[in-house]
């Protein structure tokens, strides 16, 4: 999505606020439209979802009702007109403020303040008038889109149902992408594959059979399966919200947003995660990938889930072994890197906490 979709989806939200009637139309009638609309079709990527939901008409999902090509008045889109001004002194720059709001009384007005070369600098933003707009069917992009008239010859805003989901419901892309799929029934091979294998790895771990086979990876993480049922699920939550790395689906989560959603605090949390990270539960993505910036690498970790079975959980209870009963007795809430590095050397110890290392560097 390019930065001027994005501007105008934001500038959009902020317009129409929270609570919106067409929110409150496809809230009262999301089963009919349901029941009317359904695709009830299986492609394999998103991507194939995102074109073929674009051909359905979103008059009927958000109570649009014009014909094609019939203008009309945009209810969350005004025509703009931004004034900047710049003073030696905040008095006389809150003066012209006043006085500028005084010339628009009636209309709204926005003012953003900001010093610059030791300048007190205003910004001031009036929404000066509404916009006709019409919705038509784009025959060469293959979609239906809603289009504003911005009184400058070819130059409009142009938003497909994905942008109007968005504004309306006040979400991000990717829950547009999942819940309008949800509510057509289109259904993405790779995003199902994904999350069965969640819930096939929860039924894995909570298994008795498991439990029974696998003593000293229960005796290490027993009392923390919920822990890594709470990490699986979400998974599950995000399944929309999955990166690609190598061959593998990826999503990302703070270990300080992991640890509030289990009401424990991130030095608690974080060790157990740590130990499930050592027994391949869980797999940190390569802190070296692109997907990550310099901002980021101590607060955000992407996780890979491997499928749960006889073998994976083999490898794991030996490595518990080594925790529990080769030399000193470490358990999940006492791993750290140190005695990780005492237990399985540093190779191992720096692949699991991926932060310590770029701390080093």
């Amino acid at each position: 999505m390019n930065s001027d979709i994005k501007y105008n989806i934001k500038k959009a939200q902020e317009t129409i606020g929270v609570e919106n009637r067409y929110k409150q139309y496809f809230i009262n009638n999301k089963d009919s439209i349901k029941g009317m609309m359904t695709i009830n079709r299986d492609v394999d990527t998103i991507d194939e979802a995102i074109e073929l939901i674009n051909k359905v008409d979103f008059r009927k999902i958000f109570g649009l009702d014009v014909l094609l090509e019939e203008r009309f008045i945009c209810e969350f889109f005004y025509m703009e007109h931004k004034i900047y001004m710049a003073f030696n002194s905040e008095f006389e720059a809150d003066e012209a403020v006043k006085i500028e709001a005084e010339r628009y009384y009636g209309r709204e007005v926005r003012v953003s303040s900001f010093n610059r070369f030791n300048m007190f600098v205003r910004e001031i933003l009036i929404k000066t008038e509404k916009r006709d707009a019409w919705i038509r069917y784009n025959d060469r992009k293959n979609k239906y889109v809603y289009v504003i008239d911005s009184k400058i010859k070819n130059n409009y805003v142009i938003f497909d149902v994905f942008d109007l989901y968005q504004i309306f419901m006040q979400c991000d892309i990717k829950r547009a992408v999942q819940e309008l799929s949800n509510l057509l029934g289109v259904r993405i091979k790779k995003i199902n594959e994904n999350k069965k294998k969640y819930e096939k790895c929860k039924q894995f771990i909570m298994n008795s059979a498991t439990k029974n086979s696998f003593s000293a990876v229960y005796e290490l993480i027993g009392e923390h399966i919920p822990k890594l049922v709470a990490v699986l699920d979400e998974g599950i939550d995000k399944i929309y919200y999955h990166l690609e790395s190598k061959e593998n689906m990826v999503f990302s989560c703070s270990m300080q947003y992991l640890a509030g959603s289990m009401n424990k605090s991130k030095s608690t949390i974080s060790p157990i995660i740590n130990t499930f990270v050592l027994l391949h539960l869980l797999e940190k993505q390569d802190i070296n990938n692109e997907t990550y910036s310099k901002w980021n690498r101590n607060d955000i970790t992407y996780f890979y889930i491997p499928q749960y079975n006889d073998d994976l959980f083999e490898i794991a209870n030996k490595l518990a072994e080594i925790m529990l009963y080769r030399g000193m007795r470490i358990t999940a809430s006492s791993f750290s890197y140190k005695t990780c590095i005492e237990k399985f050397g540093v190779e191992v110890a720096s692949s699991i906490f991926k932060d310590k290392v770029i701390k080093a560097k």
